[in-house]
């Protein structure tokens, strides 16, 4: 009995640790995912240099603690934690990609930045555009003035012609 509970304590400080490092948390339902589906979530994810873990709630719950999260409030059921250390938003898209296409995967709630985020507002953090897309807009921006300058003084040197 000792040995699980020592277990259980060496899983949820592991856990904890990472919780720590990480820029994004999402604790969301998994329930009805096939092994194939589970295995392809990972593999993206660490891509996205991201883990998925699936432990017991009560797990979760203490290295949640450990962490200093508060807020995590629908801890029950069948759930999995996705612990983000790259990209702050890539793992949610990667996750919404399966919650699109499987109506029974929910979104229970996140962290960004120490924000604690209601589910209903996971789905609108997948939509926004990742970092690169984020630059590239930026810069697109940042050039609009300059290339609407070159053609209206292009403009005026044909219409003078």
């Amino acid at each position: 009995m000792k040995a699980v509970i020592q277990l259980k304590d060496t899983l949820s400080k592991e856990l904890a640790e990472d919780l720590k490092k990480a820029k994004s948390v999402i604790l969301f339902e998994y329930l009805g995912l096939n092994a194939r589906e589970l295995t392809n979530l990972r593999r993206k994810l660490h891509d996205a240099n991201a883990k998925m873990y699936v432990q017991k709630n009560n797990i979760f719950i203490r290295a949640l603690s450990l962490a200093k999260i508060d807020g995590f409030t629908n801890v029950t059921g069948p759930n999995a934690l996705l612990v983000a250390f790259g990209d702050e938003i890539l793992p949610f898209k990667e996750l919404h990609e399966i919650i699109k296409t499987h109506k029974f995967v929910k979104y229970k709630n996140g962290v960004l930045e120490s924000n604690i985020i209601p589910a209903d507002q996971l789905a609108s953090l997948a939509a926004i555009p990742g970092r690169e897309g984020l630059l590239s807009m930026l810069l697109s921006c940042l050039q609009a003035s300059i290339r609407n300058l070159a053609y209206g003084i292009k403009a005026v040197g044909e219409h003078k012609q």
